[in-house]
């Protein structure tokens, strides 16, 4: 057995913790030779094949229910916030329409379905009283799910704070919020975690406190569209949904009634040697660590430690960080979502850090017009690094959001023809194959999204989604990637 097979398997053996376990025999079967296995394109038998979706994206209900407001709720009523004044009051009604959205996954044929908890809607003012109405909901949703063999993985934040909070404290500035956010987890474990193995603590802290909720020296583009004064601040509002995720993996395991799986989804920057040569790789893991948002966000996750020359660079800009601060953070995963959408091209270089981060010139492809750049290398280099550079080679990846907003309309017959997803889908997948294909431990895919849904301050003008949603009538239609992916499923391989 070469080294990769085993953090293969060992890795495998490690994202089943509490589960049944895999049998010994299908292990042996999914390691046959590399030749093998390039020429059939296969994905491991143990693979999770799955869709995302998020709680404020597609529930709608927002005055259902019990349901507090969140930030999200606020933000997305601030005229000119939100593309075309769009809200989720609505949504995709999926608090009303569950049962039929879990019938197309069942269709689809995923056997994991990625979702957000409301924080919200289970506690509507953030602490305090718990709204058994809230949680019934997700009590319903989870049993639905059960019912078709779709295993439920629970996201405890996907930005959707409890504006109560807000309101009491200045939510994620303020160190309140972690205590808060770790009774809110027991709350949410100890009602569901007989049904729920599965968990995830946070949705990119990168995103909702680097580049979206928060800036400095002008507001958020998102809620809360925070303006901050300095770096400083920045960095301590990361700092405290550092705690918030670790003091939740000790929540989760201390309130879970049996054996759980507890993880965070972070997208992370995959940074991508641009020749495959071994100084150029070794320049991508050395970027990889140590430039933010990895070196102050994923690292402390995974090592319990911000990355000693980014956190000596920051001087007095630096996050305050109290006794035991880290020990917290640093709290063991079981495995690691990765949110992946672009990449970074880097290659070596003579200077104080031993790597230039490189360009991209307008003509560089993009998912759509104000999209990201297309790189479907960073997937493979993301997972590797996660190994190699972070020093995690046992460590499962499962990638947690992988997707593009598609630019083709309904046509006459209500058919969304989105080739421009099936190629960009097709192309990461490729690039995480040959992560599987090389013995890293590559265990699912949950692509973004289900359906179209609230993306943000972008509303409704971007759609992500495998199913189609008009967002008047509510109307459900599979699109043609919704049918490729169903054909990748079914046979276990790129189709």
């Amino acid at each position: 057995m070469n080294r990769r097979t085993f953090i293969r398997n060992a890795a495998v053996t490690s994202a089943f913790a509490g589960l049944a376990a895999t049998p010994a025999s299908l292990i042996a079967k999914d390691s046959f030779p590399l030749a093998r296995r390039r020429e059939s394109e296969s994905f491991p038998k143990y693979f999770w094949w799955g869709v995302s979706t998020s709680s404020y994206q597609i529930e709608g209900g927002v005055k259902d229910g019990g349901r507090g407001p969140s930030i999200c709720d606020t933000f997305s009523h601030r005229p000119g916030a939100i593309k075309n004044g769009d809200t989720g009051d609505v949504a995709c009604d999926h608090y009303n329409r569950y049962a039929e959205d879990v019938k197309l996954m069942a269709e689809l044929g995923v056997k994991h379905y990625r979702f957000s908890i409301s924080w919200s809607r289970v506690i509507p003012d953030g602490r305090g009283v718990v709204n058994e109405r809230g949680l019934d909901f997700y009590c319903r949703l989870v049993d639905e799910l059960r019912r078709h063999d779709i295993t439920p993985h629970a996201t405890l934040y996907h930005w959707d704070l409890p504006q109560a909070l807000q309101d009491r404290y200045a939510g994620w500035q303020s160190r309140e919020v972690v205590k808060d956010f770790a009774d809110y987890a027991t709350v949410v474990v100890s009602r569901l975690g007989d049904r729920v193995t599965h968990w995830i603590t946070w949705n990119e802290i990168a995103s909702f406190c680097l580049w979206g909720g928060y800036n400095v020296g002008k507001p958020g583009n998102q809620a809360p569209g925070i303006k901050l004064n300095t770096q400083k601040e920045q960095w301590q509002v990361i700092h405290h949904a550092l705690l918030a995720h670790g003091s939740a993996c000790q929540a989760i395991r201390a309130a879970s009634p049996g054996k759980c799986h507890v993880a965070v989804a972070e997208n992370f920057t995959s940074t991508v040697p641009v020749i495959e040569t071994p100084e150029h790789i070794a320049a991508a893991r050395r970027a990889f660590v140590s430039r933010a948002p990895n070196a102050n966000i994923l690292m402390p996750m995974l090592t319990g430690q911000y990355n000693e020359k980014w956190l000596a660079a920051q001087k007095y800009q630096a996050p305050d960080i109290m006794d035991g601060d880290m020990k917290l953070i640093g709290q063991p995963l079981d495995a690691l979502g990765f949110n992946c959408y672009s990449g970074t091209y880097v290659r070596a270089a003579d200077n104080e850090v031993g790597y230039e981060v490189l360009p991209s010139f307008k003509n560089f492809p993009k998912a759509d017009i104000d999209g990201k750049n297309v790189v479907p290398e960073s997937i493979y280099w993301g997972v590797r690094h996660v190994g190699e550079a972070a020093g995690k080679p046992y460590l499962p990846v499962f990638i947690s959001e992988n997707g593009c907003p598609d630019g083709a309309p309904a046509n006459a017959h209500g058919e969304v023809l989105d080739t421009d997803r099936i190629m960009f889908l097709r192309a990461y997948l490729c690039n995480l194959h040959r992560a599987v294909d090389e013995g890293y431990p590559v265990i699912g895919y949950f692509p973004w999204s289900l359906m179209d849904n609230f993306e943000w301050d972008e509303g409704f003008t971007k759609r992500y989604g495998l199913i189609h949603i008009d967002i008047v009538t509510q109307h459900r239609m599979p699109k043609l990637s919704y049918r490729w992916y169903q054909q990748v499923i079914h046979e276990n391989r790129l189709a």
